[in-house]
């Protein structure tokens, strides 16, 4: 099953270059919005589904690509950007040495600071892949989700490691026939 993935709008805290996660729950910003309609004339008309995560700079993005679509919405928990605990609204130097290489690189850890590491992620992903795999039968879907999430993707998947995920970028992934569940936890 194919499913295309589009990284939100830019915010706030993205010019700041702040972690967002969970907590920092910012609005798109002008740019933002313009990246987001920009995106909505080149997606294709034939996605029959929206899933978003529930944080507002998603969902806005959502609903900006849903302007050309008019289909339906769903929010789901699952596709929330990695909780980075206490940390969340740093900059990666406020956050540590190499912590933005640690985290590129697929191999954090932020429950010493109330937040999630990377196996967490990948289970609550995968889970929700899991789901529409079984539950969802329609041809094409699009979801819309966070920059770490797509990183996730790509590291999981094709063992690649995105120099930079570009607000309001499409990625299409193709996730076969088997069970993630077995194959990563």
């Amino acid at each position: 099953m194919k499913i295309d993935f589009v990284r939100h709008g830019k915010t706030e805290y993205n010019v700041a270059g702040r972690v967002n996660g969970q907590t920092m729950d910012d609005p798109l910003i002008e740019e933002g919005i313009e990246q987001a309609q920009k995106t909505k004339l080149e997606i294709s008309e034939d996605y029959t589904i929206i899933y978003s995560s529930d944080l507002l700079r998603a969902k806005q993005t959502a609903e900006i690509l849903n302007q050309k679509l008019n289909i339906p919405i769903k929010y789901d928990v699952r596709l929330r950007e990695r909780s980075h605990g206490s940390l969340t609204g740093k900059t990666w130097d406020e956050m540590g040495p190499n912590q933005k290489e640690i985290d590129k690189n697929q191999k954090y850890d932020y429950r010493p600071y109330g937040g999630e590491c990377v196996e967490d992620v990948r289970s609550r992903v995968f889970s929700f892949v899991e789901e529409i795999k079984k539950n969802n039968r329609n041809p094409k879907i699009l979801v819309v989700t966070h920059g770490g999430i797509i990183r996730l993707l790509y590291h999981t998947l094709h063992g690649q490691i995105p120099e930079k995920i570009y607000n309001a970028s499409v990625h299409e992934f193709e996730f076969p026939n088997i069970d993630y569940n077995e194959k990563f936890f």
